[in-house]
C-alpha cells in the first residue's frame, strides 16, 4: 500500500460515520442562568453524553454545530412560531434540534431542555440535577433521565397540534420555584439559630474566649443564612414574576 493510500484509509477511519437520513440531532451549545459558562457546559456535555447513548440518536459533533452557530452570527435566535422553529432545524441540517438552559439557583444545578422537529413542534423539560434532597454525585444519572424524559414527550405530542410558544416562561417558574423553596429553607434555617441565640448561651459550652468564640460564630451563621434567605426569595419572586410575564405575553 501506498504512503497516499495509507493516509487516506487512516484519515477515513478518524473521520465520524455520517448520521443516516432523517436521524441527525443537533444540540446547541447551553446557556447559562447563575452559572458559569464552564459550569453550563459540564451540564451540557453530561446531556450530551446521554444523546449519544440513546438508541436511535445520532447527533453531530459539537465541534460542528459551534461552528456552523459561529457562522449564524455567535447565537441561534428563539422563535415564537412553528414555521420558525421548523425552518432553524432544516436550515441547521437536523431531524431534531435540542436546545438547553443551564440553571443554578437554590443550591444546586437545574437543566431546561427544549426539543424540536422539522414540523416545529416543540417539547420541554426541566429536571434538577443536583441539590437540596438529591443524593450528591448523580448529575450525570439525572442528565440522562432528563433527556429521556423530554424524548418521551416529544413522542408522547407528536402529531398533536400545539400552540407555539417559547421555552422562557417555563425555565422562569422553574427557576424560581426553585430559589422560593431554598429560600424558605435558609429562612426556617435562620429561625432556629435565632432560637438558639435566644436562649442567652447560644448553646456554647464552657466560658471565656471559648465560649464568645462559639457565640460570635453561631451569630454569623444566623446573620449569614437570613441573607441567603433574603437573596433567594428576592430572586425567586423576581424570576416568577418574569415567568408570568411572559406567560401573559404569549396569550392569544
Amino acid at each position: 500500500m501506498s504512503l497516499l493510500s495509507l493516509a487516506l484509509a487512516l484519515a477515513l477511519a478518524q473521520s465520524p460515520t455520517p448520521c443516516k437520513s432523517g436521524e441527525r440531532w443537533v444540540l446547541l451549545p447551553f446557556q447559562p442562568v447563575a452559572l458559569t459558562t464552564a459550569e453550563a457546559r459540564q451540564v451540557e456535555d453530561a446531556v450530551r453524553r446521554a444523546a449519544e447513548h440513546t438508541s436511535g440518536v445520532c447527533l453531530e459533533p459539537r465541534a460542528d454545530t459551534v461552528a456552523k452557530v459561529r457562522a449564524r452570527g455567535g447565537r441561534i435566535p428563539g422563535c415564537v412560531d412553528a414555521a420558525c422553529r421548523g425552518a432553524q432545524a432544516q436550515a441547521l441540517g437536523a431531524q431534531r434540534l435540542v436546545r438547553g438552559v443551564a440553571l443554578g439557583v437554590g443550591g444546586g444545578r437545574s437543566v431546561a431542555l427544549t426539543l424540536v422537529d422539522r414540523e416545529g413542534l416543540e417539547s420541554h423539560a426541566v429536571v434538577a440535577l443536583s441539590g437540596e434532597g438529591l443524593p450528591p454525585g448523580q448529575e450525570e444519572a439525572r442528565a440522562r433521565e432528563a433527556f429521556q424524559e423530554l424524548w418521551k414527550t416529544h413522542l408522547s405530542s407528536a402529531g398533536a397540534v400545539k400552540r407555539p410558544g417559547s421555552a422562557w416562561p417555563t425555565v422562569l417558574l422553574a427557576a424560581g420555584g426553585v430559589a422560593l423553596a431554598a429560600g424558605v429553607g435558609f429562612g426556617l434555617a435562620a429561625r432556629n439559630t435565632e432560637a438558639v441565640l435566644s436562649q442567652g448561651n447560644a448553646g456554647c459550652p464552657g466560658e471565656g474566649e471559648a465560649f464568645r468564640s462559639c457565640f460570635t460564630g453561631r451569630l454569623r451563621e444566623g446573620q449569614r443564612q437570613a441573607r441567603t434567605a433574603n437573596v433567594l426569595m428576592g430572586a425567586g419572586a423576581l424570576l416568577g414574576a418574569g415567568g408570568a410575564v411572559f406567560f401573559v405575553w404569549e396569550l392569544p
